[in-house]
């Protein structure tokens, strides 16, 4: 046998390797906890750090309703592991393989200064076999309150996080002995020092949160130690308490199990699961400071935003107020309220989407003219007039059984059981695995934004897909798993959508684009100039090599840099009026040089960083430009094709179209006696050609997308030339 430790963020976690190449967490502790107990195996009992349950297989032991003996568990043995930093913290990654090609990859990312990990495992099949799923959990720890000399059934307590739709988070103290985790199975006459009871909760639908919230604490009275958990999954998930062999109480966390949701998964060749995350910590203290490290741990993992700096004020017109019942001058009465009290974002809740009763007609997100009879634009810019930022309600993944656009919608956009569309409380639900879906969507969000300008989303949810949808998966709980993973990418997609998606399919276009022009407008002007503007600025100040000049006609334009060969005005030609004239460039006046020099007298560690040349989420990935575009658009990538000359003659394979730009002189790997270069890309034939310097050049172009920076649009005729600089 086999063991190491690691000690990091206030945590000490040890792991032992048995003999038979099974993985155990022997100890979960705070960091130098004194009643810290020697484990002792016993030959014939193993309590795995992965619990995995395959149709076929036997359990190891009599179990009841626990899911910690699974047989399968044991198939898979130590490989190895690593533990390197990275951008949290450090990485744990333990390698297990089984002798029939399924390999498990357990991760456990610790984070700096925060005494929470978190876990999950990622199966892949690399066999022949497919390999049918039961269980598999995301986090087993099998030595709960195992430190210390007291039984754990004497010193124990269990926090249940009660919940509901209107009385949330009713947490409630047991003992572990009121909760069926009794010390008499595990030290009464002839006992085997284990039982099959248990205590368990989970959520069991697409409402996650409906009579229990998806965490737990647990505390030992006597080492002080009090640990915390929550599983980060909107869909079904299970927690199970229960006695292990040699007097042992374990926790279990897992999404969907096939016994408590009808779970089943077929892990085919190739294919790969990644169980639902969970955390898990622990500290020295109760449980004011479990939950505080929970919510460090929380903030730690979120998408960086302005709104997490600034506690921004948000009113909802809905409770106590217009309960779902708005109207134009309704809407306007109450906005002066919220702007008079100091609120930031005004949302605009519920009802406005259709006149009356609206419950079943919700879906097409188009205002109500009985409601708004000037449109809701005009409630928005009365809303900016008082300073406030405007939002809106939506309940996205629902349409009403009235609503008409359902009517017209095939039956694979929604939930469906035994060939119906499940149907809760007069509203079907959108079911966010199929693409057409998440498409539609967008299209909703970028209405919304583009027509109305609205700068803040409150995303609801009333009602329950049930047991999930039975069209196209292997059980209806694992179609919930994955609607919610294609609803997590559709949230992630606004940066996709506006940036990456463009550098994709431009490509695939044998054209070459620049993701910088646009991430500039879309993602950093946008969302760097609304948090200035919420911290009370006027401008924002960049370190970009050109000049913002404000003409005589009043419009903004931007303008060379002093420094010819580092001027950037290339990638900012997409940015608005608006937001040039909150920028101001002061780089603009220096070369690269001079600014170097400066940095490094101010003691600026940039001073001397290398020159970015590449896009920000290509680098790092093994292969270029290329690799990330197969990553990206996986059998979309057009095979090797053929070089030719500008007058057709075949000069033999090149690697794809993906892989070449106009101009491109290097790396062609053609000899023709004068300097080759890339003079078109044709993806409609997938050739590229190949000429000479002069070939490159052209007195004609075609553009879209024109932003005409210091003209103003509307003075132009359609049909009217105008002599411009290129």
């Amino acid at each position: 046998m086999k063991d190491f430790c690691i000690r990091e963020s206030g945590i000490y976690a040890g792991f032992l390797i048995r003999d038979n190449g099974t993985v155990e967490l022997t100890h979960f502790t705070y960091e130098g906890d004194k009643a810290l107990k020697e484990v002792l195996p016993k030959e014939t009992i193993y309590h795995p750090i992965l619990e995995i349950q395959e149709t076929g297989k036997s359990s190891r032991e009599l179990h009841g309703y626990k899911h910690n003996v699974c047989s399968a568990s044991l198939d898979y043995k130590y490989q190895g592991h690593t533990l390197l930093e990275n951008d949290w913290g450090r990485l744990l990654t333990i390698s297990l393989a089984s002798d029939y090609g399924v390999t498990a990859s357990y991760h456990m990312q610790f984070f700096s200064g925060i005494p929470v990990v978190q876990i999950w495992t990622v199966l892949e099949n690399k066999g022949n076999e497919t390999v049918p799923l039961e269980y598999v959990s995301s986090f087993m720890f099998q030595n709960l309150c195992g430190e210390g000399q007291l039984p754990y059934t004497e010193k124990t307590d269990i926090y249940i996080p009660r919940n509901s739709w209107c009385c949330e988070a009713r947490w409630q103290k047991c003992d572990a002995r009121e909760l069926n985790l009794s010390g008499m199975l595990t030290r009464g006459y002839n006992s085997p020092g284990t039982g099959m009871n248990e205590f368990s909760y989970d959520g069991k639908s697409s409402w996650s949160t409906v009579n229990f919230l998806p965490m737990g604490l647990i505390s030992d009275r006597e080492t002080g130690a009090t640990w915390c958990f929550q599983i980060e999954h909107s869909g079904q998930w299970h927690v199970e308490y229960g006695s292990d062999f040699g007097g042992r109480l374990f926790l279990a966390l897992s999404g969907a199990t096939e016994g408590e949701h009808g779970w089943w998964y077929s892990l085919k060749p190739g294919d790969k699961y990644r169980t639902i995350p969970v955390a898990f910590g622990v500290v020295n203290g109760g449980v004011d400071e479990a939950i505080g490290a929970l919510t460090r741990y929380r903030r730690a993992i979120r998408r960086p935003n302005y709104d997490s700096v600034r506690l921004l004020v948000v009113f909802n017109d809905y409770m106590n107020c217009l309960m779902g019942d708005p109207y134009e001058d309704t809407e306007m009465k109450i906005i002066d309220k919220a702007a008079e009290i100091g609120c930031e974002y005004y949302c605009m809740d519920c009802g406005w989407y259709d006149k009356g009763y609206w419950w079943d007609r919700v879906g097409e997100w188009v205002e109500s003219p009985e409601r708004f009879p000037n449109g809701l634009r005009k409630v928005f810019d009365y809303a900016r007039s008082k300073g406030l930022k405007m939002g809106m309600w939506l309940e996205i993944e629902v349409m009403g059984i009235a609503c008409e656009l359902a009517g017209r919608l095939p039956d694979d956009w929604f939930v469906c059981r035994h060939g119906k569309r499940h149907i809760d409380n007069k509203r079907y639900l959108l079911d966010f695995r199929n693409p057409e879906v998440r498409k539609y969507c967008g299209k909703v969000i970028d209405r919304l934004v583009d027509t109305y300008g609205c700068e803040y989303f409150k995303i609801d949810y009333n009602v329950s897909m049930g047991y999930g949808s039975d069209l196209g998966t292997d059980s209806c709980a694992e179609a919930i798993r994955q609607h919610y993973e294609g609803l997590y990418a559709w949230y992630r997609d606004v940066f996709r959508r506006e940036v990456i998606s463009d550098f994709v399919e431009e490509y695939l276009r044998g054209r070459t684009p620049n993701p910088c022009v646009r991430c500039n407008r879309y993602v950093k002007w946008d969302m760097l100039l609304k948090a200035a503007q919420e911290h009370g600025a006027d401008w924002i100040a960049t370190g970009h090599y050109g000049r913002v000049l404000q003409l005589e006609n009043g419009r903004y334009t931007v303008s060379n840099c002093a420094s010819a060969d580092k001027d950037q005005t290339y990638v900012l030609y997409r940015l608005t009026q608006e937001q040039l004239s909150h920028a101001l460039m002061p780089l603009g006046e220096y070369d690269k040089p001079t600014v170097r020099r400066i940095a490094a007298q101010a003691g600026i560690p940039s001073a001397a960083q290398k020159d970015s040349q590449d896009a920000c989420f290509a680098e790092g990935v093994e292969g270029g430009y290329a690799a990330f575009l197969e990553q990206e658009a996986p059998g979309r990538i057009p095979p090797p094709g053929r070089f030719r000359t500008t007058d057709g003659q075949d000069l033999g394979e090149h690697r794809g179209i993906t892989h070449y730009t106009i101009g491109q002189r290097k790396r062609l790997g053609i000899s023709l006696g004068h300097r080759a270069v890339v003079t078109a890309i044709h993806p409609q034939d997938n050739t590229v050609v190949i000429g000479r310097d002069e070939d490159v050049y052209s007195d004609q172009l075609v553009c879209r997308d024109l932003n005409f920076l210091g003209m103003d649009p509307d003075e132009f005729d359609i049909g009217e030339s105008r002599d411009v600089t290129a």
